[in-house]
C-alpha cells in the first residue's frame, strides 16, 4: 500500500446537508465532521476528507461512494475482518488534485469560512465549512500544486489552468459518444475514460438509458433497481428521448439576439420575498358566506411568502389545484367535497373489482399496475411520512395512482407521477381530497407526460430562446459545447424540481407556481436564474456537455430557494419593462405584444419593489448572488518564501495565472 505523505492537514471540518430530498426544511442539517488533507504517494497528490469514526476503514482504493448506506470492512479486535454499513461513507471523498477544475472559497465577514471543490468532469462536491480556520492556508497549499487563477467575474472562485487545451468534441460526434458514458456502479468517481470504437450500437444505447435515467430522474436511495431489467420501465419515455437526442443535441437555435438587441441584464432591480401567509390571514379574507373577497390579492400574496404551514396548505392547495373553484361559497364547497368523494369511489370500485382474467385480457392495465408498485415501492422511503414496510400510506399512494390511471386512462401511468403525488399525499392526509388535487395538478402537468415529449422539447427550446436574449455569450458557449438542446434542465422541468429542493421548499416553490400570479412559465425564469449564476463556473471551467449535465445534476438540494425565486423575479421585471422585447419572448412569458405591449411598459415603470437586504447567508449552500455575502479579505496564493522567486512573486502579487508553480 503506498506510503502517504502529509503536505496539509486540519481538523473540525464540517460537511452541512440535508441527508435526502425527502427531508423537510425544519429537518436539521446534517453536520459530518472530518478531517481534510492533502496527501502525496507514488501516484500523485491527493485531496481526501474522512469523517470521524471511519478513520480506519477499508475502501477500494479509496472511491467515492455514493449510495448512503454501503458495505464497508473494518478490523475488529480480533485481527479479522468484519463488514457492516456505515451512511457515512458517503461523505468520505478521494481525488487527485489533476482532477479538480475550481474551487469556490466564501466567508462571511464574522462567520466560518466553507470552501466548495468542483472537478473536471462537473462533479460538485459538497460545502466544507473550516469552523476553526484553516481555509486560506488550504487554498495556499493547493496553490503550490495546481496553476490557480482568481476569476475576474467571481472574486469567490478560483480556477485551475490546464498546460493543455480542453479536447473539444466535433460537432458530428455521436449523441453516444458525445455523453461519454459512464459504468452503472454507484462510485461516480470511476469513469469510462475515452471511447472504445469496438463498442456496439446496443450496448452503447443501454449505457446511456441508465446514464439518462438515473441522471434525468434520479436514483432511489432505498430501493434497488436491476439494472438489466428487460420489462420495459424506462423503454416507451427513454426511446422516444434517445430518438430525437442526437439530432438536438446539435440543433443551434440562434436567432440573433445579441446583435439585434441592447439590454443589460447585469443591472437588475431589487425586489422582496415577504413573510408566509397565516392561518388567521387566510380566514379574514373570505366574505360572510365564505367566498374569497379579493383572489389576485390573496395569489400575490401566496407568490410572495408562501404558507406557513401543511395545515394550512391542505385548505389553501385545494384552491390553488381547483379542488374548489376560487369563487365558491363555505355551503357550495361542502356540496364539491361530498360529490367528489362519490366520484371517486366510484372509479375505485372499477379497478378493485377487476378478476386475474379481466387483468390478464387487458396488457396495458396489467403492465400499468406492475408499473406503479414499482414505483410506490421507492417513492420518498426515507420521509417520514412513508417509512416502514407495512406503511397505509404507500396503499393509499398505490390506489390513487391506479384510479387515476382509470380516470384518465388514454394517458395512464407514467414514471414520475408518483412524485408529484407524493408532496400531495402528505399534505392534504386523506385519499380522497389527494386524488382531486393531484387531478387538479396533471391538468397542468399532463403534457410533461405525453409519449412524444414534445412540450418539454418545447419548453427547453424556450429555455435557450430566452437565454439567448438574457445571456447571449452564454448561450453561445453551450451551443459551442452541444449543449444548446438545455437537457441538463429535462429532470427539472418533467417533475417542477421536485428532486432539486428540499421536501418543505419543493411544496413552497409549488404554490408559487401554482398561483400563475407573475407571468406564465415563471418556471423558465428560475431555471434561467440557476443557470446564469452558475455561468462563471460553466464558462472558466471550460466544461463540455456531459460536465455540464453532471455539474447541474449535482446542483440537487444545494439552492437556495428564496435566492432563486428573487432573481427570476428580477429577470421578469427586466424583460417586462423592456419597450422593444421580442415577440417571440412576449410569447412565452405571456407578455403583451404590440401597441398592448407599450402600455404594459409605461404601467410597470411605476410599480415600486420592497427591497430585502440580507444580513446573514441564505439556507442554501449553494448561492446564487455576491451581494448576499460579505466579504473579508481575500487569501494570498503567495507560497512560503523559502518556496518562491522573485519572479513568481511578482506574479502572484499581480495576480496572474500562477504558472511557474
Amino acid at each position: 500500500m503506498p506510503i502517504d505523505k502529509i503536505h496539509y492537514e486540519r481538523n473540525h471540518i464540517i460537511i452541512k446537508e440535508r441527508s435526502s430530498q425527502s427531508q423537510t426544511q425544519d429537518t436539521p442539517l446534517d453536520e459530518v465532521t472530518g478531517t481534510i488533507s492533502v496527501i502525496e504517494n507514488e501516484r500523485g497528490k491527493f485531496f481526501r476528507f474522512v469523517p470521524l469514526g471511519l478513520e480506519d476503514v477499508m475502501t477500494d482504493d479509496w472511491a467515492m461512494i455514493n449510495g448512503g448506506h454501503s458495505v464497508i470492512c473494518q478490523k475488529n479486535d480480533t485481527g479479522s475482518v468484519a463488514q457492516s454499513s456505515s451512511p457515512l461513507l458517503k461523505y468520505r471523498f478521494h481525488f487527485n488534485l489533476n482532477d479538480l477544475r475550481s474551487i469556490r472559497r466564501h466567508h462571511m465577514l464574522h462567520g466560518i469560512a466553507h470552501m466548495v471543490f468542483i472537478l473536471k468532469d462537473g462533479t460538485t462536491l459538497p460545502a466544507f465549512y473550516f469552523n476553526i480556520g484553516g481555509s486560506k492556508e488550504l487554498l495556499q497549499k493547493l496553490a503550490q500544486y495546481l496553476q490557480l487563477e482568481k476569476s475576474t467575474q467571481d472574486s469567490r472562485l478560483y480556477i485551475v489552468k490546464d498546460d493543455l487545451p480542453r479536447e473539444r468534441h466535433s460537432q458530428t460526434t455521436s449523441a453516444f459518444d458525445q455523453l461519454n458514458l459512464f459504468d452503472n456502479s454507484n462510485d461516480v468517481m470511476k469513469r469510462i475514460r475515452g471511447n472504445d470504437s469496438r463498442r456496439t450500437a446496443v450496448e452503447r444505447f443501454s449505457k446511456v438509458t441508465h446514464f439518462l435515467k438515473d441522471t434525468l430522474l434520479g436514483q432511489s436511495d432505498i430501493i434497488s433497481t436491476n439494472e438489466d431489467d428487460t420489462e420495459g420501465l424506462f423503454g416507451p419515455d427513454l426511446t422516444a428521448l434517445m430518438e430525437s437526442i442526437s439530432g438536438d443535441l446539435r440543433e443551434s437555435n440562434n436567432d440573433g439576439f445579441e446583435v439585434i438587441y441592447k439590454v443589460d441584464f447585469k443591472k437588475l432591480p431589487e425586489v422582496a420575498r415577504g413573510q408566509p401567509v397565516t392561518t388567521k390571514e387566510w380566514q379574514m379574507a373570505f366574505d360572510k358566506d365564505g367566498r374569497m373577497i379579493d383572489v389576485e390579492k390573496m395569489k400575490e400574496r401566496i407568490f410572495r411568502g408562501g404558507l406557513e404551514s401543511n395545515l394550512l396548505r391542505r385548505e389553501v392547495w385545494k384552491f390553488l389545484l381547483n379542488f374548489y373553484p376560487w369563487t365558491s361559497t363555505r355551503e357550495e364547497r361542502i356540496q364539491i367535497a361530498k360529490q367528489r368523494k362519490s366520484e371517486y369511489h366510484s372509479m375505485k370500485v372499477q379497478w378493485k373489482s377487476m378478476n386475474d382474467q379481466q387483468k390478464q385480457r387487458n396488457t396495458s392495465f396489467r403492465d400499468r399496475e406492475s408499473l406503479i408498485a414499482k414505483d410506490v415501492a421507492r417513492t420518498d422511503r426515507t420521509h417520514e411520512y412513508f417509512q416502514d414496510d407495512n406503511n397505509i400510506h404507500l396503499v393509499i399512494l398505490h390506489d390513487v395512482l391506479m384510479t387515476y390511471n382509470m380516470f384518465n386512462f388514454d394517458l395512464g401511468y407514467v414514471q414520475g407521477m408518483n412524485d408529484l403525488l407524493s408532496p400531495i399525499l402528505i399534505v392534504m392526509d386523506d385519499e380522497v381530497d389527494a386524488f382531486w388535487s393531484f387531478v387538479g395538478l396533471m391538468s397542468r402537468m399532463e403534457p410533461n407526460f405525453h409519449l412524444d415529449q414534445a412540450h418539454i422539447k418545447r419548453q427547453l427550446g424556450n429555455l435557450h430562446t430566452l437565454l439567448q436574449f438574457i445571456d447571449a455569450e452564454l448561450a453561445n458557449y453551450l451551443t459551442d459545447n452541444n449543449s444548446s438542446n438545455m437537457y441538463f434542465f429535462f429532470r427539472w422541468m418533467l417533475i417542477c424540481f421536485k428532486r432539486e429542493f428540499s421536501f418543505d421548499d419543493v411544496m413552497h416553490l409549488w404554490e408559487v407556481l401554482w398561483t400563475d400570479h407573475l407571468c406564465q412559465n415563471f418556471e423558465l425564469l428560475i431555471c434561467l436564474a440557476i443557470l446564469i449564476s452558475q455561468k462563471t463556473v460553466i464558462m472558466e471551467s471550460k466544461f463540455g456537455c456531459t460536465e455540464i449535465l453532471k455539474f447541474f445534476n449535482d446542483l440537487s438540494c444545494n439552492l437556495d430557494l428564496d435566492t432563486c425565486l428573487l432573481s427570476a423575479e428580477k429577470l421578469y421585471i427586466q424583460l417586462a419593462t423592456h419597450r422593444d422585447i421580442p415577440t417571440s419572448i412576449a410569447k412565452i412569458l405571456g407578455l403583451p405584444t404590440g401597441s398592448d405591449q407599450q402600455q404594459f411598459a409605461l404601467t410597470t415603470d411605476s410599480i415600486n419593489y420592497p427591497r430585502k437586504v440580507y444580513t446573514q447567508q441564505p439556507r442554501g449552500t449553494m448561492n446564487l448572488d455576491n451581494s448576499y455575502f460579505r466579504q473579508d479579505s481575500e487569501p494570498s496564493l503567495i507560497p512560503s518564501r523559502q518556496e518562491t522567486t522573485n519572479a513568481v512573486l511578482d506574479d502572484l502579487l499581480m495576480m496572474t495565472p500562477l504558472m511557474e508553480l
